[in-house]
């Protein structure tokens, strides 16, 4: 009996394997754990090619990523689709493959692919916001998104939420100014099926480039490159929305992820699992290597503050009671969160975790920092300070 039980666990197994498989599968490759490796090489990721920004269907059944010329930095799309149940050769995406173009991401419906192209007579410096469409199965008509999202100046990449907002990053706001070649990132929202305006993510305005934009499809969080510092150039960061839909101070991501090198181009899998990323290398002779890396989304998604408790008076001698809110702290990847004070610094202060509520008898005067503490189950780790200020 306990052969036949352990006989039908093993084919549940299997066959949970085999769906998990056939639902997400990324060229057969073996998933990374939270370290980087390349990723496909000799498929995707081959050396002494530069290939950078790939994206996935919702449905991992079409891929494409960008490859860009050595010699003049000229920018060509390659596209791979499952057809039973086989993987093509990534090959130059047919409909654009006259065209100098860069840094494909399809939709989240997977029915539109976003990608820059270069303007004419522009030496391949500056790029519009393009957009293809797919009509019976076939990519079709392909065109620029006009007017307020293009402009004069240099447009780079775009990503678009589940509603049809397109995210971009864009050196507009250098039009009139001497030397500054600086890119910001900006937002449009699809209203009557247009894009009527553009606004900037003024969250993230700093004297450093933003640009390589992800947002993810509900718009909860978003990811972008911006310039560090010599040592470590370009590094991802990654931001995500408050309880008041306002945008939290972007944190570099973790350095396990982040390089010496240029890490660039994020785009996320529909699901959250994985993290792909381009990888630069500069020499003294310029861009000498770029690679397309994948990891798992361990170390990437931690507790940020979604709905912070704000700094509190009480008074000494006379018993307290507030409730923390139970989404003080969130985190994409889990909903099951531990957390904790540092409550044991203070004799008259108690938290219970599971209630979620400070409560104390305060017996002396003064300003109190408390520490709020999230840990997920990857062990990621985030404080969130408030003081408590006791008077008379």
């Amino acid at each position: 009996m306990t052969k036949i039980i352990l006989s039908f666990i093993l084919i549940l197994l299997l066959i949970s394997c085999k769906s998990s498989t056939e639902s997400s599968d990324y060229l057969g490759q073996t998933c990374p754990d939270s370290i980087p490796v390349i990723f496909a090489p000799g498929i995707v990721s081959m050396k002494d090619r530069l290939e950078h920004g790939i994206s996935f269907t919702p449905n991992t059944r079409e891929l494409t990523f960008g490859i860009l010329n050595k010699d003049d930095l000229s920018g060509k799309i390659l596209y791979s689709k499952k057809i039973n149940e086989k993987w093509t050769e990534p090959m130059v995406f047919e409909p654009l493959k006259n065209e100098c173009v860069y840094l494909p991401y399809f939709s989240p419906n997977g029915k539109s692919l976003l990608y820059a192209q270069s303007k004419p007579d522009t030496g391949n410096v500056y790029t519009d916001i393009w957009m293809i469409e797919k009509i019976n199965d076939d990519w079709v008509s392909p065109k620029v998104i006009q007017a307020p999202l293009s402009s004069t100046s240099r447009e780079a990449n775009a990503c678009m939420t589940y509603d049809g907002t397109i995210y971009f990053s864009s050196n507009r706001n250098c039009d009139g100014k001497e030397n500054c070649h600086t890119a910001d990132l900006f937002y449009s929202k699809l209203t009557d099926n247009e894009y009527q305006s553009v606004d900037i993510i003024s969250e993230f305005i700093s004297s450093n480039d933003e640009e390589s934009v992800f947002i993810s499809p509900k718009e909860e969080y978003i990811i972008f490159c911006r310039y560090t510092d010599d040592e470590t150039g370009m590094d991802l960061y990654i931001s995500y929305r408050d309880i008041n839909n306002n945008w939290i101070e972007p944190q570099i991501i973790d350095s396990t992820i982040n390089s010496k090198d240029w890490d660039r181009r994020p785009f996320v899998s529909i699901d959250n699992k994985f993290l792909f990323f381009t990888r630069l290398q500069i020499g003294e002779k310029g861009l000498t290597e770029s690679d397309i890396f994948w990891v798992n989304t361990s170390k990437l998604f931690k507790p940020f503050v979604y709905h912070s408790l704000s700094d509190t008076i009480v008074q000494v001698g006379e018993k307290f009671e507030l409730c923390v809110p139970k989404d003080y702290f969130k985190d994409i990847d889990d909903k099951q969160l531990t957390y904790s004070v540092n409550q044991h610094q203070f004799d008259w202060l108690d938290f219970d975790s599971k209630q979620m509520k400070l409560s104390g008898l305060p017996s002396v005067e003064g300003d109190f920092e408390l520490t709020f503490t999230a840990i997920d189950k990857s062990s990621n780790m985030t404080d969130d300070k408030i003081i408590i200020t006791v008077k008379k």
